[in-house]
């Protein structure tokens, strides 16, 4: 009997270590992510003070939602705006008219419920990169009315990009969350994550946003994340956090400050031609080209003339279009040479300092217009792998519904699951890169 007692209490302490491994788990987890961090610490006197967005996701509280946004318009802080994202609230909003009178307030109404990650990722991806993202849940407040001017502090500190506060328990008025949650950053550095990230099997992901952008924010700031030991919100509704979705994407630390809007460069764009004893084809894709296609560096065309015939249909081209630079195949051996004219064209720096280029095959035709600076943006702005202009509406073979709106006119898609031109990412046939996407392969 005594044997027996033993048993059920050895079994009683396994099903409680095993009911508590993850929360123990997760603490020690956090801890070693803390002991990792760095502390931040108030800037004074501050020279130049930060603009920050209050993005506030609501979708099921509206019991909380008029205390939630009086929180943030009562922020003693000149230099802020708020963006509130109603992801399905069943509430009258008529109140912000008498809330709000300054109108700092702009109020995002899905149709149809998106979850958090979709909809912050196209609130965020709207705000200019200099702006600091405070992000809020619907059932969070901040913890008084200095928040955002202690924060402006905390950042006049040019060496802070994204920062975890203290979040207090409305229930229990426990403090925690420090170097878990990292609810303040450039907007600048939060663009820089993929759109693939985001997505899943043709769709954006459902679930926590926290658990899908917090580990790319964190690789890209690399030294610049910092924790900051004072309260910021209060929660009254505890989220039970998964564990983080892995990255698609391995990012090193950013290069550049995330207060740059890269976006906004200007980019020179190139287009390379391949023409294989075709000239006339090539004369018509040029001509078309010229006339539609626009914000272009360079145009280069490698070519193939098989004998004296072509040769003197190339050199018609030429004449047409002097401007462009042609890069001949050897007769002898076409096919040794054609990677060493490919590597000059589009990697020797001496021959140009373009970061983007267009591939193209003679045999296309350009028949409305393209902005090379508009496609470049989008590339910028998603992180995609390429801009590809003969795939569209016009092809059936892609079904809507796994068709994702960016931009007006612009839609993208995932490689994985797909058929046909759909699933092929490497294609020549009129697409633009980033070179740094594509070499060395």
């Amino acid at each position: 009997m005594r044997r027996f007692f033993y048993v059920l209490v050895i079994l009683g302490i396994g099903f409680a270590l095993g009911a508590g491994y993850r929360e123990i788990r997760a603490e020690i987890v956090a801890k070693r992510h803390l002991k990792k961090t760095r502390t931040a610490y108030a800037t004074q006197p501050v020279m130049e003070n930060r603009s920050f967005v209050i993005v506030t996701y609501a979708e099921n509280n509206e019991d909380l939602i008029e205390q939630n946004i009086l929180s943030s318009l009562s922020q003693n802080y000149s230099d802020f705006r708020i963006v509130f994202i109603d992801d399905g609230l069943d509430k009258d909003m008529s109140f912000l008219e008498k809330f709000d009178p300054a109108g700092r307030v702009t109020y995002v109404k899905n149709e149809e419920a998106k979850g958090s990650i979709e909809s912050l990722y196209r609130v965020i991806q709207e705000c200019r990169s200099d702006e600091v993202v405070v992000l809020l849940r619907g059932e969070e407040i901040f913890t008084h009315h200095y928040v955002l001017a202690h924060l402006n502090r905390y950042f006049a500190d040019r060496d802070v990009w994204v920062a975890s506060g203290e979040v207090v328990d409305g229930q229990s008025f426990e403090k925690g969350g420090l170097g878990e949650n990292y609810q303040v950053f450039y907007a600048g550095l939060f663009k820089h994550i993929k759109l693939q990230d985001f997505l899943s099997y043709g769709h954006f992901r459902r679930g926590e946003y926290e658990d899908v952008a917090t580990h790319p924010l964190l690789e890209l700031a690399g030294e610049h994340a910092y924790v900051i030991p004072e309260p910021l919100l209060i929660n009254f509704k505890k989220i039970e956090r998964k564990e983080e979705t892995p990255s698609k994407n391995s990012y090193g630390r950013l290069k550049e400050n995330p207060w740059h809007d890269t976006q906004a460069d200007q980019e020179k764009i190139d287009i390379v031609v391949f023409s294989d004893n075709r000239p006339l084809q090539l004369y018509a894709f040029l001509e078309s080209a010229n006339r539609y296609v626009s914000y272009l560096n360079q145009y280069f065309v490698i070519y193939r003339a098989g004998n004296d015939h072509y040769e003197q249909g190339y050199q018609k081209v030429k004449e047409a279009f002097p401007d462009v630079v042609y890069l001949r195949q050897s007769v002898e051996s076409p096919h040794e040479d054609f990677a060493p004219l490919l590597q000059k064209a589009v990697f020797d720096r001496y021959t140009s300092q373009a970061r983007f280029v267009a591939f193209a095959l003679d045999g296309s035709i350009v028949k409305d217009f393209i902005d090379l600076e508009d496609a470049a943006h989008a590339l910028k702005a998603t992180g995609a792998h390429g801009f590809y202009f003969r795939l569209g509406r016009n092809l059936k073979t892609h079904s809507d519904e796994k068709r994702i709106p960016i931009f007006a006119g612009i839609q993208a898609w995932q490689f994985e699951g797909m058929e046909g031109e759909w699933g092929i990412p490497n294609s020549v046939d009129m697409t633009l890169f980033r070179k740094s996407d594509i070499y060395p392969h």
